[in-house]
């Protein structure tokens, strides 16, 4: 591979610490579902280990992969569980997601009963985002079952808000409303969490019991917004990843040449054209053709024609010293200029969340606590 990501678990250990005094005395779970937001799964998780209320995944693969890497934190999967694997994540005290009192619960409680030992679970609420949950206005007499049900032991009740990037949001209020309505009376020591990144430092009323940090502890804001105000009350995020390739051959070309497929790109000078060996395929989005800019030599190499599958081009005429081996960043800092996360997404018509989860897990990636450095 030639490309290579630099992963500094210190600025995430860091940006967590941050969240914590946010929110205190609400608790912290650290999600690193989607490979830790592309920044590794296993490494995250071994840097997080014993730092955060508990680490959340998606899959039971990576809860059993976090186990094999030594990780002993509480982890959740909040995602579904097959029945058939509901076994392993017993077996590795894998606390899981349940949104049904009926027969899958059974199951869990089987299982807990056959060996002996609780299943801790976690109770999902649809407070309006209508994806996974039991509708919160019909769901406390399945809250109620549950709670008293043989083998399972009821660690949380847990939703998730739709619009809590939006500061005028009152769709926020309501699901919070709803939420509350359901749980209202409920055993107090069970733990009641809503609140992502955005929530929990817009929305204090959210944050409850514990909060479920995840874009924000790699340094990454939820929204332009968030940035703002936060940034505006003193707080700052740490960007941990910063993503680099180096130039593989360098044309000197005319005047009128065109560069890649379609011929979306003519040179109007005299140029020198750059090819960087990674494409879409290694996680610049074709979206990015022709536009934005990377880093060489500590100067903006803009991107021109179309990103191909393995291969894209960049315009460095005015680099002279750019030449075979170069240096390229495409996120992260170079002399005094920085490409963001946020800003690679925006020319790429996508989201931060987006763009970094779909790093390929294949991409080499170098973990080192380095030293603490301003978000740009």
């Amino acid at each position: 591979m030639f490309a290579r990501l630099e992963i500094d678990t210190g600025a995430i250990a860091a940006n967590l610490a941050t969240l914590a005094r946010i929110v205190a005395p609400a608790r912290v779970a650290a999600v690193i579902k989607a490979n830790a937001y592309g920044h590794g799964l296993e490494e995250v998780g071994r840097a997080l280990d014993g730092h955060a209320a508990r680490l959340c995944v998606y899959a039971l693969a990576e809860a059993l992969a976090l186990r094999a890497a030594g990780v002993r934190s509480r982890i959740q999967v909040i995602g579904p569980v097959a029945p058939s694997d509901l076994p392993a994540a017993h077996s590795a005290e894998v606390e899981v997601t349940v949104w049904d009192a009926g027969v899958y619960a059974d199951e869990l409680a089987a299982i807990a009963l056959r060996t002996g030992v609780p299943f801790g679970v976690h109770i999902k609420l649809d407070t309006g985002v209508t994806r996974l949950g039991m509708r919160a206005e019909e769901a406390r007499p399945a809250i109620d079952r549950l709670l008293v049900k043989p083998g399972l032991r009821v660690l949380g009740i847990m939703s998730h808000l739709a619009a809590a990037e939006e500061l005028d949001s009152t769709y926020t209020t309501e699901q919070l409303a709803r939420f509350h309505a359901a749980v209202d009376g409920v055993n107090p020591g069970i733990e009641r969490h809503i609140a992502a990144s955005a929530a929990a430092m817009l929305w204090p009323q959210t944050r409850l019991d514990l909060i479920r940090a995840g874009i924000a502890i790699y340094g990454l804001w939820p929204s332009e917004p968030t940035r703002q105000i936060m940034e505006a009350r003193g707080v700052e995020l740490i960007p941990a990843l910063a993503w680099r390739t180096e130039l593989v051959t360098v044309h000197e070309v005319s005047a009128e040449t065109s560069v890649g497929y379609g011929c979306t790109y003519r040179t109007t000078r005299p140029s020198r054209i750059a090819v960087l060996p990674i494409g879409y395929a290694e996680g610049i989005p074709r979206a990015r053709s022709n536009r934005g800019y990377v880093l060489v030599a500590g100067k903006r190499a803009p991107l021109v024609g179309r990103v191909c599958m393995n291969m894209s081009f960049i315009d460095v005429t005015d680099i002279p010293e750019a030449q075979h081996n170069s240096r390229v960043t495409l996120i992260g800092t170079d002399g005094t200029e920085h490409i963001s996360a946020e800003t690679f997404a925006e020319w790429s018509d996508t989201i931060n969340y987006e763009l970094v989860a779909r790093l390929p897990a294949a991409i080499p990636r170098r973990f080192a606590a380095l030293p603490a450095r301003g978000s740009a």
